[in-house]
């Protein structure tokens, strides 16, 4: 998996990835890397590859219980869609439009939605671009968000967001009160992001 890279535009950043598991935030991105710069073609993506590419531990040898795995992936990310509004309209889009999973032959067959394949093609400006492995060795669902937000930011050197926002980008409780995302949010953030955001504080 070495080397792999994901790359798409910022406005994937604006999109909590709600109560997405850690393995599942690993396996929805595998899919972007292997869809980047494919415009809307169908792609099949072995389990074998899947696995391999999203860090999934190998003793887990159930391909049930990786196929809902994979099912959960899509059922969340059908509760999560880029909005886009002007003066006259609001439209909003799932970024995958085929997802079906041959449980059998074990594979995943997958597609961009043509109004979001901006999203992954193309890109020349305005992207966030990471290692894949780097964000699959992460515990934390709290890290692995901040890590791909902390990313956009990579070039300015700091980031500076108000608390309301924070609470939304990482899906933060609403019941949290501050003590609660100094220990459960901020605490692992900077535990496991220190050591590759160097200044992070």
């Amino acid at each position: 998996m070495s080397g792999e890279t994901v790359v798409y535009k910022n406005d994937l950043n604006l999109v909590p990835l709600r109560k997405f598991t850690s393995i599942e935030i690993n396996l929805f991105f595998a899919m972007c890397n292997k869809l980047k710069e494919q415009d809307t073609y169908t792609l099949h993506l072995t389990f074998d590859e899947l696995k391999e590419l999203s860090n999934y531990n190998p003793k887990t040898r159930n391909i049930s219980r990786f196929v809902k795995d994979l099912d959960d992936v899509y059922k969340k990310m059908l509760e999560l869609t880029i909005k886009y509004e002007d003066d006259d309209i609001i439209e909003r889009f799932v970024l995958f439009n085929h997802y079906r999973i041959h449980k059998k032959e074990q594979y995943l067959e997958i597609s961009t939605s043509p109004n979001l394949k901006h999203i992954l093609n193309s890109i020349t400006n305005n992207f966030t671009k990471f290692e894949l492995e780097e964000m699959t060795t992460l515990k934390s669902t709290y890290s692995k968000n901040m890590f791909r937000i902390l990313k956009q930011f990579k070039h300015t050197g700091y980031l500076k967001i108000k608390i309301n926002d924070f609470r939304e980008r990482l899906d933060i409780p609403t019941s949290y009160r501050m003590t609660d995302i100094n220990k459960n949010v901020l605490k692992p953030i900077i535990n496991e992001l220190s050591h590759i955001f160097k200044a992070l504080k």
